[in-house]
């Protein structure tokens, strides 16, 4: 539900100007659609917003039906079915619900305190429940289930000018960034969410790296990428990326006994045929975003 990072930010921007907010949920769709279920649009009572489910005319459309929904604090269905049979468009299913400022947003406040848990929602009366089981994302019964997921984080070694390309790349797909390194210049790295500044290099392998679902090594070291490795391997990171040609990556998948290791990815990124700095931070990006979705 919170999977990318800016929309954490917009509640807090618009809980700062005292606003009110709509979120409109796409809860089902037939056919083909270009915003899917579980895809989240937030709206606030200056008409600002944050996401994007599709043309011209839908997006017209919702903010129509937002603006009823604030004027009558009350929450609404619509679905959005293509005038002509023949567009190759598909039906969707949307449900919109109103969260006060002065209620501390209701249901969405109160999501943000129970993240790894399913919220349900009953789209005809508004109930809620927060479930310790995870569902996947279904509109069942008139009830929208949903995983309130933490936003997607990303741990980053190294911090040369060769990682800004990378870092802008990741903030805009809305992923949680943090640098870590020794001797880190700050000028290269302004736009990450968090630095955390080494003393020793083996000071990473008694840290818990629990929190971060993707790391990448970039340090072009090959005593630190060793000891950043050695902490990875041992942690629960779900994609651990090397930088490096593909003689010294097979080196290190047999030095580390990876072979067998679904998680380790080297040379990191996808081979897309371009050498430059944003294609290699489009290739890392691709593939950390295949294997967050469960495509590699």
């Amino acid at each position: 539900m919170f999977e990318n990072k800016e929309y954490l930010k917009f509640i807090q921007k618009s809980k700062e100007k005292n606003l009110d907010l709509v979120g409109v949920s796409v809860i089902e769709t037939l056919g083909s659609t270009y915003a899917k279920a579980g895809n989240l649009m937030l709206i606030n009572s200056n008409f600002e917003f944050i996401g994007v489910f599709g043309s011209k005319h839908l997006h017209k459309q919702i903010l129509e039906y937002a603006k009823t929904a604030f004027e009558d604090k009350r929450s609404l269905y619509f679905e959005n079915i293509p005038k002509d049979e023949s567009s190759g468009h598909g039906t969707s299913k949307y449900f919109l619900q109103v969260f006060l400022k002065n209620d501390d947003y209701g249901v969405l406040g109160l999501a943000l305190k129970n993240f790894d848990k399913t919220l349900i929602r009953n789209i005809k009366n508004d109930e809620f429940e927060f479930s310790k089981e995870k569902h996947e994302t279904k509109y069942e019964n008139d009830k929208f289930y949903q995983e309130v997921k933490l936003p997607y984080s990303l741990l980053i070694f190294g911090s040369g000018a060769h990682i800004t390309t990378f870092l802008d790349m990741a903030n805009l797909m809305g992923w949680k960034t943090t640098i870590i390194d020794i001797n880190i210049n700050k000028t290269y790295v302004s736009e990450v969410d968090e630095i955390i500044e080494l003393e020793n290099f083996e000071d990473i392998l008694t840290m818990d790296l629990s929190s971060y679902n993707a790391s990448v090594i970039l340090s072009h070291s090959p005593k630190t990428d060793d000891t950043y490795l050695k902490a990875l391997i041992n942690s629960k990171v779900e994609y651990i990326g090397l930088m490096g040609n593909k003689k010294k990556m097979k080196e290190k998948i047999e030095e580390f006994k990876l072979k067998d290791d679904k998680r380790f990815f080297a040379p990191v990124g996808f081979d897309i045929g371009g050498n430059t700095h944003q294609s290699i931070a489009l290739s890392i990006c691709s593939q950390i975003e295949a294997r967050k979705n469960g495509k590699i």
